[in-house]
């Protein structure tokens, strides 16, 4: 909503909306089946509405408010999560959510959400949020926001050219993530073709005589010293690439000498052996700096005369195997033991 144009007028929002919050009691009406919208039906950002059921009136036991096609709903708690939504029939909503009414003559419902969802008002409302638990914006400061208010057919020209751009994004956002599975599932066929040649034309030995064999931990998160530090230590949920070189979390030397964790040197092949990402794959990555890892993952260091990447392209070139290996624990978690895998056939 930045560069706005010069001549356009800027209003507080109690000039230009009703808010709606007259409740119903659903229950009066048990047998009637609700459009129910609560906050965690609503899409941070985009305002698409998920997972969404009809509830009968029985149910609902607190009171609600009543929204319909011509209302904007917004979420008050926690507003920085930006869910904004756009109804397309009638219902009933969360406490939590305001039913704004524009005054159509100079406010398009569209524009009032473009306003809402605009990083100039995200931070207005962090500014203005009340209550350290659930944090909330005000309804007098929502009423006091100045938005600008362009003529009204300028309000829709604006934002139908934003929604045929989103719209554009959106279909090259799906089109890459198709040409990146593509991608990676032709890698992957690649790989598995060459490491069954090589099986087939050279030596092999089990995986675990290819290296020293590491495992991981968690040091205590009581223990602050052993947190916050310069090590990068890896959980299952970070091999997402094949070059490890950073961690969202870090330990300290002290985590090292007094833990379960362990420092595991640069150059060493990491592979997931617990977690439900194993019914789908087998993750494998080579880090690149000293890093520690979890109880969930394993490590090899390569003996002398095996190169970490080409080990890991191995592993990949496997993973099918692998990944028939893999159990199902008493408590549902996937898991890779030891004895299967370190016996995995190796080519050298």
């Amino acid at each position: 909503m930045s560069g706005l144009h010069a001549n356009w007028e800027r209003v507080s929002l109690v000039e230009r909306i009703d808010i709606d919050t007259k409740q119903v009691l659903p229950s009066e009406s048990p047998e009637t089946q609700f459009n129910y919208i609560a906050l965690e039906n609503v899409e941070s950002g985009t305002g698409r509405l998920v997972n969404l059921q009809s509830v009968q009136g029985a149910t609902i036991l607190s009171g609600k408010f009543r929204f319909d096609s011509s209302h904007v709903l917004f979420g008050k708690l926690r507003p920085y999560l930006n869910k904004v939504v756009l109804p397309d029939k009638e219902g009933i909503c969360s406490t939590d959510i305001l039913p704004l009414r524009p005054k159509e003559d100079s406010l398009s419902r569209e524009w009032l959400a473009l306003c809402l969802r605009s990083p100039q008002f995200i931070e207005y409302s962090r500014t203005k949020m009340d209550g350290a638990k659930m944090p909330r914006i005000r309804t007098p400061d929502l009423k006091s926001y100045k938005i600008p208010i362009p003529p009204i057919d300028e309000q829709r020209r604006i934002v139908a050219r934003i929604e045929e751009l989103s719209r554009r994004a959106e279909e090259a956002r799906k089109l890459r993530q198709e040409a990146v599975a593509q991608i990676a599932t032709q890698f992957f066929h690649i790989r598995r073709n060459i490491y069954q040649s090589l099986l087939s034309d050279f030596p092999v030995k089990p995986l675990g005589k290819c290296g020293k064999v590491m495992g991981g931990g968690t040091p205590s998160k009581k223990r602050d010293d052993y947190w916050h530090g310069d090590i990068p230590w890896v959980a299952p949920k970070e091999m997402k690439t094949f070059r490890i070189t950073a961690s969202s979390e870090q330990i300290t030397e002290t985590a090292i000498s007094e833990s379960s964790a362990k420092l595991i040197p640069a150059g060493s092949v990491f592979f997931v052996v617990r977690g439900m990402i194993l019914a789908r794959y087998v993750p494998v990555a080579v880090s690149e700096v000293p890093c520690a890892i979890n109880q969930d993952m394993k490590a090899i260091v390569p003996a002398k005369g095996i190169a970490a990447d080409y080990l890991a392209h191995m592993l990949w070139g496997a993973n099918d195997i692998l990944q028939g290996m893999v159990e199902t624990a008493g408590h549902g978690t996937k898991k890779l033991e030891t004895p299967a895998w370190s016996n995995l056939t190796y080519q050298y």
